[in-house]
């Protein structure tokens, strides 16, 4: 298990994108992303990872969790946030 932060930015705004994985080969990915703030908010996270030589780009609501399974490549797995309302910092979980 990998715990990493994020930012979601208010204004409906992305944030900065967070590795959390690297990979060759295949795998598939648990993530699961709430926030820690002390004034908790929706949000949106966008997934970003490659799939059989292919980008995929896959937008969720949080908080929650979310499945994917990255692979067939040397590639990067990342993810981004954007508030509902104010900003937040978002605790990402990644098994």
């Amino acid at each position: 298990m990998k715990i990493f932060e994020g930012w979601a930015p208010p204004g409906r705004v992305w944030g900065p994108w967070v590795e959390i994985g690297k990979l060759f080969g295949t795998y598939t990915y648990k993530v699961d992303f709430k926030t820690i703030s002390n004034a908790p908010s929706t949000f949106d996270a966008e997934l970003l990872y490659w799939e059989t030589g292919r980008q995929i780009s896959e937008i969720v609501s949080g908080p929650g969790t979310h499945n994917f399974t990255a692979g067939n490549c040397l590639c990067i797995q990342r993810i981004r946030f954007r508030s509902h309302t104010l900003g937040q910092i978002i605790r990402i979980t990644v098994d």
